[in-house]
């Protein structure tokens, strides 16, 4: 009785202590995402350096600090700070007419460069090749230092003390990341994690003090220079979540009460989880365009990724072959950047191999530690590759023309790939041996879970991802724009169609449609069940397959083709129009799919025609699983045919009909776009137009009329309504039948 009491007096005590363990987990995972945020930087002591750097570059990066700032001592000397007409006015053979010689002089410079496009635009294919680029000198970034530091020491000195004080942050937070993984363990290796793990925060805290320390030195140089020096931004969110940090560990080291006799150990799973997940985050990132490190120009496509700057030399050169022809950069800087990424590609794929490999048995998870050590290194090396491709781009003198890009991105790739090899270096020791006679294997449902991998992958990439393009609806974005916060808007989109009436009634109208055209099709839906039940009533084989294929097919027909098959039967010269006037009913012909007359009811059976043998195929396959013996019972009770399709087939199929009913439902605010678009006309422009075609009509219009921003409001309220309205119907669905999807 009294080890009852025990359990339940501890239980509180447990679910505290997983609370405190959970908080420490996740301040210090948001301690380290700060790190790569570029608005919340304390390293960022000067307005002159990029609004987009982040701690992590601030410490790893001397150059992406340091640049903006070196580069304002030449500023001074632009040519568009001096008066072209100064030397004019101040000289003694100055006259009227100089400025038209200045203006002529303008001329045929301009005319000079538009002799030198024609030049290149009348090149042939042959002249592509790279023998006409001759080598240029390259400078040193640490030579354009040195001077800068000599010329302005007190600058220097602040700017080095602000690297000083971020690579002192970084390396805190990794502390404290260190010892949240071996909080992991029990006994003495937990309590040593909580131990390093408050230590890191409270280190991580106390290096704050130098970003401030850094910035009074630069506000109180005595310099000429200009750097516009401000105070360092995101101390306080940093502060808090050490403060989080540091209570959590405390908290959780003093209610953790471990039994004397036991083991100190840790455990391997953090450690197995880390290293999978970030390589299949690694393997993702290789396709979205936006996270390419390779992109260190800006006239490379921002839409190629760095697996197409892996694999695709061409691709990747694209708009750099005139650079390279011209002799503004080397070739070899290009071949540099691309065998990185080639590398990197290769790095990534082997470490996301080998994160697979390592959900087998212990001889293959040796095979899959080897592999991520492989991958994990060779892609970190590749990305060196990258970084000094991009030195060499910005130090050629032709910087105006080849305009090279930052790759800020590739800080994260470095500090994910270190991640990994670390982790997955600690579990190859930790993991014990094979056995002699062990065969390479995996348990079944991890077979099960990889074969269903890419296709998770797949969904992500295609479904969740174009998500982060719902941002567009809080900015100002024009076709062809970048995004910024100057063109940052807030909800001026959200609450644009209750300001403008013309707006508020075309949605209104759209809704309609949308909603009247579903409607029908849910109150049509239970016909391909019918369809499929009455296709297996059909004793003749021959004919039930002719039949369903006949019907089957017109799903993989396009709505182009059923329009013109359309046109040809209903159309002004049509096969009805030539019959009737052929009869003599009609004076001419006419064209039946220009009204708007039952356009609805018109609509719902073009939908239905083309999609009733596809949409029974499922319901084909549930009367193929119902039990045959319960057809035998029924018809020696004496059951007729239409009996037992009542009592038998209908209810079999009624749990797949409403779960097909309830995903209708779901989506009653996407019924597709394609049937419309081709059906629209002039004249039924008004009640055809549905959610989707307006969403694509101001999305993909005209350009001056092309209002992308409100198009994606109008899109995030169809998702969320499709969302709620599922899981209404789930739950109506469970209370009626006891039954649901989830």
């Amino acid at each position: 009785m009294k080890t009852i009491e025990t359990k339940v007096n501890a239980a509180p005590k447990q679910i505290l202590l997983k609370v405190f363990d959970y908080g420490l987990r996740a301040s210090v995972l948001i301690l380290f995402a700060l790190l790569f945020f570029g608005r919340i930087n304390p390293a960022r002591i000067s307005d002159s350096m990029k609004k987009n750097l982040s701690l992590a570059k601030s410490a790893f990066y001397f150059r992406g600090l340091t640049e903006d700032i070196v580069t304002l001592e030449d500023s001074g000397d632009s040519d568009f700070d001096v008066n072209p007409f100064e030397s004019m006015s101040t000289s003694d053979d100055f006259t009227e007419d100089s400025y038209e010689d200045f203006y002529r002089m303008l001329e045929q410079m301009a005319a000079e460069e538009d002799d030198e496009a024609e030049d290149w635009e009348e090149d042939d294919d042959d002249s592509f090749g790279f023998d006409k680029a001759e080598k240029i000198e390259l400078q040193k970034y640490s030579g354009i230092w040195g001077e800068f530091a000599e010329n302005h020491p007190e600058i220097a000195s602040a700017l080095r003390y602000d690297q000083f004080a971020s690579l002192l942050t970084f390396f805190a937070v990794i502390i404290a990341l260190a010892g949240v993984f071996l909080s992991f363990g029990t006994n003495k290796i937990r309590k040593l994690g909580l131990i390093i793990a408050a230590c890191g925060a409270f280190i991580t805290a106390l290096s704050l003090l130098n970003f401030a320390f850094a910035y009074s030195k630069l506000d109180s140089v005595s310099d000429m220079l200009d750097v516009s020096p401000i105070p360092p931004a995101g101390i306080s969110g940093f502060i808090v979540f050490c403060v989080l940090s540091i209570g959590f560990a405390v908290a959780s080291f003093v209610m953790q009460k471990s039994p004397a006799d036991e083991p100190s150990t840790i455990s391997l799973t953090p450690f197995q989880i880390t290293f999978r997940v970030l390589a299949l985050l690694l393997f993702v990132l290789l396709f979205i365009p936006g996270a390419n490190p390779a992109r260190i120009s800006e006239n490379i496509n921002r839409n190629v990724s760095l697996f197409t700057s892996g694999f695709s030399y061409g691709t990747y050169t694209e708009n750099l072959e005139r650079a390279l022809v011209r002799g503004w950069l080397p070739e070899y800087v290009t071949r540099i950047a691309w065998i990185s990424s080639l590398f990197a590609c290769l790095g990534i794929a082997a470490a996301g191999v080998g994160a697979c490999m390592s959900v087998g048995n212990n001889k293959l998870k040796k095979y899959a530690h080897i592999t991520l050590l492989a991958g994990s290194g060779t892609a970190f090396f590749a990305l060196f590759g990258i970084l000094y491709a991009y030195n060499l781009f910005v130090s050629s003198p032709n910087v105006d023309r080849i305009l090279p890009m930052e790759p800020s991105v590739i800080v994260l790739y470095f500090v994910l790939l270190a991640i990994i090899f670390a982790t997955s270096l600690f579990s190859m020791f930790k993991t014990p041996a094979p056995e002699p006679d062990e065969k390479c294997s995996i348990e079944a449902p991890y077979q099960l879970f990889l074969m269903l991998l890419p296709a998770l992958i797949l969904v992500f990439l295609f479904s969740y991802l174009p998500l982060w393009g719902w941002r567009y609806a809080f900015f100002d974005y024009n076709p062809g724009d970048t995004l910024s916060l100057d063109s940052w808007v807030g909800l001026k989109w959200f609450k644009y169609p209750f300001e403008n009436s013309a707006t508020t009634a075309d949605i209104i109208r759209v809704l309609r449609n949308t909603l009247v055209m579903s409607g029908l099709g849910i109150l049509g839906s239970w016909l391909p069940m019918a369809f499929a039940i009455f296709l297996a009533e059909i004793r003749n084989k021959t004919a039930r397959k002719i039949i369903q294929t006949l019907t089957t097919i017109p799903n993989f027909i396009s709505w182009v083709l059923v329009y013109a098959i359309a046109f040809c039967i209903f159309g002004t010269q049509g096969f009805i129009s030539s019959l009737m006037v052929n009869r003599g009913i009609w004076d001419s012909g006419k064209n039946m799919l220009m009204g708007d007359s039952m356009i609805w009811l018109k609509m719902w059976l073009w939908g239905t025609w083309k999609g009733l043998g596809w949409s029974a195929i499922m319901y084909i396959a549930a009367i193929s699983g119902i039990d045959q013996q319960l057809y035998e019972a029924a018809t020696v009770d004496g059951a007729g045919r239409f009996q037992r399709i009542w009592h038998i087939t209908v209810p079999e199929l009624l749990p797949t009909y409403i779960v097909l009913l309830i995903l209708s439902i779901s989506g009653i605010l996407s019924n597709g776009m394609d049937q419309y678009l081709c059906f629209k006309n002039p004249d039924n422009k008004g009640p055809i137009e549905v959610l989707d075609l307006y969403v694509y009509q101001i999305t993909f219009g005209a350009t001056s009329n092309s209002n992308i921003p409100f198009s994606t409001v109008v899109s995030m309220f169809k998702s969320l309504v499709s969302v709620i309205l599922l899981f209404i119907t789930n739950k109506i669905s469970k209370w009626v039948r006891g039954s649901s999807i989830f």
